[in-house]
């Protein structure tokens, strides 16, 4: 930025509640009832002091909802603060997916307040041109100086250009010594201290006196002020904490490429049709007519990628990116706005069903109908192998439902209050009609988390059959995979509606009670507006669906692996008791041998578990940070140093270290599976029933949980031993392990199409030892361990973004190799770069990814300001279509294993699924055909430049198998 350039920084925060309060009472909202106020005088005074001040340079700092540094060092910094009001939530999110799309960078840095970030940008741009910051914050006048001004906003829209002298009048004294009087004087909204009975003008004046914060404290013998001299005794620490929490840090981490991105151009400003679609959507006629005047924009409606989700949309990151809630939830927590909701959906027909023509009827449906019906449980609880429905619900058209009850306590007629006969059919007579329905459908069954639906109705003896089925849940994944998937969080999304929550039948935490205590009456209601609602959002996903061309994907891949995780839940795994009891022991003996080691080099007993004892005795006793020659900033928080994962791997050359580093481990195979896994076995079946998560990633991964079977370490000889527990439950039996080699890399050479990386694996070469070979001219068979090691390093690194830094990092060598060794791989395989370069390009003009099915990964932090944010963005953007592929592969994979099987007549089953490998049971004598049906079937999942290699082993165990 050259002489003469204006930069003008926002104080994004203090702008918004400002503007907050001020617009409150005219009680302003968009088209569809979200408040809109805050964002209106947001944006007025945005576009004025752009259309008036003409700057050169423009950015928008927020606050993040990490804690900073001053809470690290005064845990009470900010604790006064009230509660956000609930009507600035949605806005907040509102003005944060505008700035980007009107071009208006946003900027924040965890660990930081925006105050710093402000600081950062001005202290750099002010040796260039000018800096005006945009805030009421008196604070920031510790930042004036002949470059830098604050621009302090005033009642409506006007603004005074604050300098020096403005300073000099409002404190009393010049701005280089603000900070010592606001040491004094501290911060009531803040929370921070000060020194308890000093004012403004006593602060002042002291600061005057003796020039500084520690003047006043080297002279206090000459305070005349007996009480002042009294306060300032009494309050030295909190003066000297006071003037660190309210010194703005100008020394934020900082990236000048991010320079360019704060360009700003009034012309290229107006030029920028979201700006006229998105305030014409949000109808904000004033603020159009200040841009473009009198000139009409056109109707729009607004232009948010439906593929990314808007609560995603926020680039400047930050402040409520853990809230699990739609902005517009909050809308409907006010008395009436249910009903009001309601009317939105019109007219509903809700039926209970009593009889058994009726029952007869509504099957009948069933077995008729022709399109589409959903269909859903009420439980006696949720797990998957031992609960039982008490009622299903049933709705074949918008607004009309009806609920069957299946439970004894339901059926009676017990719930007389609300003027219901008892039943003339038992519980069984309904699994039977429903069985025979079932069986004979044609039409479409949808559910939502139908896996669940299809285990709960599988306890009672019934099949879902074979017709056509759809789970909403896994719809809403496939059309946003960074989306919410519970039915009330889409309910609220997509229909408008705050549906009736589970806990107000049930109650929530520990006061949870049985479906069976709820009366007839309100679970009639409850499930007859869940199944409406499910059969409503089909008709709105399947639109999208459609639109976003992913209908093949659900219907061919995602619905018939629903079918087999459901299945493979159900097998459960076999797990030997016996075995993981003498490994405890083991564990817990080897537990001990490291915490006696631990202690007697640290000279002490301790509690290791215990972050502030282990930071004290390894960097303050043992100063392991010298030993090893560590010259970086040691981490800390207030209750002393950081001692997680992260910050020790920095010193693991240390002896010392290293037995934590394995203590920790061990510790959490001990208490995560080898203790945990026997409580999960199931008494009626004598087996482990984990549950997969269909849409638990945005790559299209299965996860799983109860255990978490993803997590289970494979590289260390004890973790190896955990799957030794893994079993087959018979003699008779095996467990077969089967597994893609290599998978990524193998869609990384078909999807960047280099051939020279094709070539090497159709030759069957072992892929690491030939890069390092081509890298390092060498011969395959002259390549060394090590060199091996870090081809292979950069060969998977690549995938996920990784640099110099960390391949050096991993693989202890220099910066200097790691970037020569980097440098010579895009040479070698110079089409990974193109395909790289071109992923990251089509991520950003897109704002999503895809999989070579086809599948959608949307990634909103492309364009943010946050550097780091946006890299991790790109990262993502480059691994995510490889990751995803490989993941869809592995599902296509199991599909064709699940068909052969059947269609072979074998009792082998698929019991297990971890990233990318199955695990079946089944009887030895049909070992062979296992092994090669599942091989090919694997093998032959897509058809690629280059082979897919999978391979497949037997055993009695899985460690065995593997």
């Amino acid at each position: 930025m050259s002489d003469g350039k204006r930069l003008f920084v926002f104080d994004g925060m203090a702008l918004l509640f400002r503007s907050f309060y001020a617009m409150s009472r005219l009680n302003l909202t968009s088209p569809d009832g979200v408040p809109i106020g805050a964002v209106f005088g947001f944006l007025k005074i945005l576009v004025k002091l752009m259309k008036e001040q003409k700057p050169s340079h423009l950015a928008v700092t927020w606050d993040r909802i990490e804690p900073t540094f001053r809470h690290e060092k005064y845990k009470e910094y900010k604790a006064n603060r009230s509660e956000t009001p609930p009507d600035i939530i949605p806005q907040i999110h509102l003005i944060q997916r505008l700035l980007p799309l009107f071009g208006v960078p946003s900027v924040s840095q965890a660990g930081y307040e925006g105050d710093d970030v402000i600081g950062t940008l001005a202290c750099r741009f002010a040796n260039e041109g000018e800096v005006f910051i945009v805030t009421s914050d008196k604070d920031f006048m510790q930042l004036v100086n002949d470059r830098i001004k604050m621009v302090s906003l005033k009642k409506g829209d006007d603004y005074e250009i604050v300098g020096e002298q403005h300073v000099v009048d409002y404190f009393g004294v010049t701005p280089d010594k603000v900070i010592d009087v606001l040491a004094l004087t501290g911060d009531k909204v803040d929370n921070v201290p000060g020194v308890k009975g000093i004012g403004d003008k006593g602060a002042s004046g002291l600061v005057n006196e003796f020039g500084s914060l520690q003047g006043i404290y080297d002279n206090l013998g000459k305070v005349a002020n007996k009480r002042l001299k009294g306060l300032l005794e009494e309050g030295k620490d909190n003066a000297f904490l006071s003037r660190e929490l309210v010194t703005i840090c100008c020394e934020v981490p900082y990236d000048k490429s991010i320079d360019s991105e704060l360009l700003f151009s009034w012309e290229r400003f107006q030029g920028n049709e979201n700006i006229k679609k998105e305030l014409n959507a949000l109808r904000m006629t004033s603020v159009l007519k200040s841009i473009y005047g009198n000139e009409a924009p056109p109707p729009a409606e607004p232009s948010w990628p439906e593929i990314i989700p808007q609560k995603n949309l926020d680039h400047a990151g930050t402040l409520f990116e853990d809230s699990t809630e739609s902005p517009k939830a909050d809308l409907f927590d006010k008395e009436g706005e249910r009903v009001r909701n309601l009317a939105l959906w019109g007219e509903r027909k809700y039926t209970l069903i009593l009889t058994k023509l009726e029952l007869e009827r509504l099957c009948e449906r069933i077995v008729n109908c022709t399109g589409a019906f959903a269909f859903d449980t009420e439980t006696t609880g949720l797990d998957i192998v031992q609960d039982k429905p008490i009622g299903v619900s049933f709705c074949f058209e918008s607004g009309t439902a009806y609920y069957v009850p299946a439970f004894e306590g339901h059926l009676s007629g017990s719930d007389v209050s609300a003027g219901f006969a008892a039943a003339d059919f038992e519980p069984e007579d309904v699994w039977i009609q429903l069985r025979k329905a079932f069986e004979k459908r044609t039409a479409i069954l949808l559910a939502h988390n139908l896996k669940y639906d299809l285990h709960m109705m599988r306890n009672v003896g019934v099949s879902l059959g074979d017709a056509p089925i759809g789970c909403t849940m896994v719809c809403a994944w496939l059309v946003d995979s960074l989306g919410e998937f519970g039915l009330d969080a889409l309910s609220l999304r997509y229909l408008d509606l705050q549906k009736i929550p589970t806990s107000e039948l049930i109650g929530k935490g520990k006061n949870v009670t049985s479906m069976k205590q709820v009366p007839l009456a309100k679970i009639y209601d409850y499930a007859c507006e869940d199944v409406d609602a499910v059969f409503r959002l089909w008709l709105k996903l399947h639109e999208r669906l459609l639109k976003l061309g992913l209908q093949k994907l659900f219907e061919e891949l995602e619905m018939p692996v629903l079918r087999i995780l459901a299945e493979m839940e159900r097998n459960g795994v076999h797990i030997n008791g016996d075995y993981l009891a003498v490994l405890a022991e083991e564990i817990r003996e080897r537990l001990n041998e490291i915490e006696l080691a631990i202690c007697e080099q640290a000279g002490e007993k301790f509690n290791i578990a215990s972050p502030k004892q282990l930071g004290a005795i390894l960097f303050e006793k043992l100063k392991v940070q010298d030993s090893i020659g560590y010259k970086g900033k040691m981490a800390k928080t207030t209750l002393g140093f950081k001692t997680d994962a992260g910050v020790l791997e920095q010193f693991s050359a240390h002896p010392v270290v290293a037995l934590v580093q394995e203590y920790r481990e061990l510790s959490k195979l001990l208490n995560t599976y080898i203790l945990k896994l026997p409580q999960l076995v199931k008494d009626t079946t004598g087996r482990i029933h984990t549950q997969f998560n269909q849409v638990g990633t945005a790559t299209g991964r299965l996860s799983s949980n109860d255990p978490n079977l993803q997590n289970i370490p494979i590289r260390t000889l004890l973790g190896k031993k955990v799957r030794a527990a893994f079993c087959a439950a018979e003699e008779s039996h095996f467990l077969y392990a089967a597994d893609y080699s290599q998978i990524e890399l193998r869609v990384l050479a078909h999807l960047s199409g280099d051939e020279v990386m094709c070539e090497a694996f159709r030759r069957g070469a072992d892929i690491h030892r030939e890069t390092a070979a081509r890298i390092l001219n060498k011969a395959p068979e002259d390549v060394t361990s090590e060199e091996r090691a870090n081809a292979k390093a950069v060969n998977f690194g690549i995938i996920y973004g990784m640099g110099a830094q960390r391949l050096a990092k991993e693989q202890k060598i220099s910066m200097g190799a790691a970037k020569a060794f980097i440098e010579r791989y895009f040479l070698t395989y110079a089409r990974i770069r193109e395909y790289i370069d071109k992923q990251r390009s089509s991520a950003v003009e897109n704002g999503y990814v895809s999989t070579f099915l086809g599948r959608i990964r949307p990634i909103p932090g492309l364009l943010s300001s946050n550097v780091m944010e946006a890299r991790l963005s790109e990262n993502i953007a480059i691994n995510s279509p490889i990751q995803g592929s490989a993941a869809d592969i592995m599902k296509l994979g199991m599909i064709r294993v699940s068909q052969e099987l059947k269609a072979q007549k074998l009792s082998t089953r698929m019991i297990l699924q971890v990233h990318d490998e199955i695990v079946l049971e089944g009887p030895k004598d049909e070992c062979e055909a296992v092994e090669k049906l599942v091989k090919k079937a694997l093998e032959g999942a897509v058809s690629f430049a280059i082979p897919l290699t999978a391979e497949v082993g037997h055993g009695l165990n899985w460690l065995e198998a593997k």
